[in-house]
């Protein structure tokens, strides 16, 4: 029997929680010689969530555990996730903002059979929850890039993954760094670390999971202080997993470059419309995160929840 725990985080979102479990009753069973759990974490200090959860136990096909995480800090649920889910053979994460189609876990198991990855990764679809304005859909900033199954990566997120155990540190009860707090950046630096370590990731293009958009995101302000913080993780990252003093003078190069590059842009957009300026100002953004994460200073992101 293979065994595999489906973790989400969540905090001060009801409907979302709703939407996503009402999606995870409606998984297709991934075969006999499977066994599914799913674990909620709710960050809240209140457990506002408990009886939501407890409330659905009786409805879903899979064994439903509730826990509460009170330090708030996306780390802290993550870790509190991973040790409530067990001795699992794979952890699967999504999010709270999320649902999954029908097909997605049993694409993503069926993926890692077939190329024995450590790490199986698929497509995030933006859902609006209202009509969003041209700018945002010619600009594409809410589409994620996507890959052919199979491909080879080097990094994930736990917005739709599936996680071999053996990836998971023996003993360690925080795999995901709880220095980062509400950064948000953990989970890129949990993957990094496991592909440094020579974990394999790969991409399941058809294991889809849809997330909402809520109009809160949908502006420039938003765009661009997910660019930053982007680039701030990374070189938070480069700092704790590979620092170098030849490594620092690449990233900071390569900082200078994209706030160059993001200001022509920028410039050259005014002809082109508002979507192209702001992806010049997205790729400044992002130059300066990485100047800003070597210097060591930490964009704390998820201090704001965004959506229902």
């Amino acid at each position: 029997m293979t065994s595999v725990a489906i973790c989400a985080l969540t905090l001060h979102r009801p409907r979302g929680l709703d939407s996503l479990l009402s999606s995870l009753a409606e998984l297709d069973d991934p075969g006999p010689d499977h066994t599914v759990s799913v674990v909620i974490v709710d960050n809240d200090p209140e457990e506002s969530a408990r009886a939501a959860v407890e409330g659905r136990r009786d409805k879903m096909p899979w064994d439903v555990t509730y826990a509460g995480e009170p330090r708030r800090g996306i780390p802290f649920g993550r870790n509190t996730a991973v040790r409530t889910a067990g001795d699992v053979d794979f952890i699967a994460f999504l999010d709270d903002d999320e649902t999954a189609d029908a097909a997605w876990l049993a694409e993503l198991l069926r993926v890692q059979r077939a190329t024995g990855a450590d790490v199986v990764t698929g497509t995030v679809l933006p859902v609006f929850e209202a009509e969003p304005p041209p700018w945002a859909r010619q600009g594409r900033f809410f589409e994620r890039q996507r890959f052919s199954t199979g491909h080879r990566l080097t990094y994930a997120r736990t917005s739709n993954v599936l996680i071999a155990r053996r990836v998971f540190p023996a003993g360690d009860p925080a795999p995901f760094n709880e220095a980062m707090g509400l950064n948000g950046g953990d989970d890129t630096h949990f993957f990094h670390r496991a592909w440094l370590q020579g974990f394999s990731i790969v991409w399941a293009d058809d294991a889809v999971v849809r997330e909402a958009v809520p109009a809160s995101r949908v502006r420039p302000r938003w765009l661009l202080r997910r660019e930053y913080r982007r680039g701030n993780t990374l070189s938070l990252c480069l700092r704790d997993l590979e620092d170098s003093p030849w490594r620092r003078v690449r990233r900071a190069a390569r900082a200078v470059l994209d706030v160059g590059r993001g200001a022509v842009g920028a410039v050259v957009g005014l002809t082109r419309g508002r979507a192209a300026v702001l992806a010049g100002v997205q790729r400044m953004c992002f130059g300066d995160g990485l100047l800003t994460g070597l210097a060591g200073m930490r964009y704390d992101e998820y201090r704001t929840v965004h959506g229902s």
